[in-house]
């Protein structure tokens, strides 16, 4: 838990290799969270918004450390979050190459020595700060002393002479005096490597030119490959949009065969599948469609036929057909799995309502009784 509050600690200090690991791991996880999560963006943009504050907060604890004006904590920051933004509403795997720009100025700033080696505090896990971390201290103390043994010595061993004793402590503080100097100069070659390297790069107009290049070869890349996926997106929906064919109502794609007029203004036909289908005159509307169960759009009076008793039955398709302008046609269409329960209660019921229109079955039974099409599914 401390180390989770030290990650977001305002006043504290982290060294180049704290930094340099909190900043790799904010990159890698966010390239592997924002595509496992691209389309929903209301995730993306929490995680985007929690990983921005992460990196600016440890850019602003190596300002902290390295004792820089604040303003470079906007470098790495917002160029992380603008470059976090394109990459959510784009969802184009090219916009992952623009992480190049935060990352180069997180490698800038991570060149700084640090300037808190000389205060007393010594840093925990590369942090200094109000966040107490002595557990982790504590932890690694124990870890280095459980390296160290002490050889027992045996009682019948013989004393070593007191030029001998000597001779081993001078040797043994030569070591570690040549050890300390050696380990000093490690020390002061690694704090001022990257102060060199920035130094160079600064002097060297060449290097400032190939650095410039990289970052503009890098933007002219995603924007090419921007440009390729919405002329190849333009041209696929231009060549389907050319390639198919009108498409039809299900009243002109099924047959209507086997006309039977009723008592009560509608007819009755059968498809090519043996599906019911009724049809009937009404007002003329201007679209071709007024059900669909296939998109569950549409007139929601028109997706079920319902009777005076027993259950409704659920239509495919409402079509409407416009005869010459003067005759407006409905045509319910049904499942040919409904047919004999349908013929049952068009025979032995009162009335049923379809699309907002009511209608009688008063002589019904006797109309389909004497049609051969019809009279098998009529069952007394």
């Amino acid at each position: 838990m401390q180390l989770l509050r030290s990650l977001f600690c305002l006043q504290g200090f982290d060294n180049r290799t704290r930094f340099f690991a909190i900043a790799c791991a904010i990159y890698l996880i966010f390239i592997m969270l924002a595509s496992a999560f691209t389309g929903k963006l209301v995730i993306s943009l929490l995680i985007s918004l929690l990983f921005s504050a992460a990196l600016g907060l440890t850019s602003l604890r190596r300002l902290h450390d390295a004792k820089l004006n604040k303003n470079w904590l906007f470098a790495p920051s917002v160029s992380f979050a603008l470059v976090a933004l394109i990459i959510i509403f784009s969802e184009q795997h090219s916009s992952y190459y623009l992480l190049l720009i935060p990352a180069l100025s997180s490698a800038v700033l991570l060149t700084y020595p640090s300037k808190q080696q000389a205060t007393k505090q010594s840093y925990t896990l590369g942090y200094i700060g109000p966040v107490d971390m002595s557990e982790y201290q504590q932890a690694t103390h124990q870890g280095k002393s459980a390296k160290f043994r002490i050889e027992p010595s045996l009682a019948g061993e013989s004393i070593m002479s007191l030029d001998e004793q000597q001779s081993a402590q001078q040797a043994n503080t030569s070591y570690n005096v040549s050890d300390h100097q050696q380990t000093s100069q490690l020390n002061a070659q690694q704090a001022d490597l990257g102060e060199l390297i920035r130094l160079k790069l600064l002097s060297n107009k060449k290097a400032q030119i190939a650095v410039i290049v990289l970052v503009v070869i890098v933007l002219a890349s995603v924007l090419f490959s921007w440009l390729v996926t919405f002329i190849n997106a333009s041209s696929v929906n231009d060549t389907e949009s050319i390639s198919e064919p009108p498409q039809k109502s299900i009243s002109e794609t099924i047959a209507r065969e086997h006309p039977l007029a009723m008592p009560d203004n509608f007819t009755l036909y059968l498809s090519q599948h043996q599906g019911v289908i009724i049809g009937w005159q009404a007002d003329e509307v201007d679209t071709p469609q007024l059900w669909s169960q296939i998109s569950a759009q549409g007139d929601e009076s028109c997706h079920q036929i319902s009777f005076n008793k027993g259950k409704p039955i659920r239509t495919l398709t409402v079509d409407i057909e416009s005869k010459n302008g003067a005759n407006t046609e409905y045509f319910a269409s049904f499942s040919p799995l409904d047919s004999q329960a349908l013929i049952q209660a068009l025979a032995f019921r009162g009335k049923f309502s379809l699309c907002g229109y009511d209608f009688s079955l008063k002589g019904s039974q006797a109309q389909l009784g004497k049609n051969e099409h019809y009279a098998h599914w009529v069952e007394y």
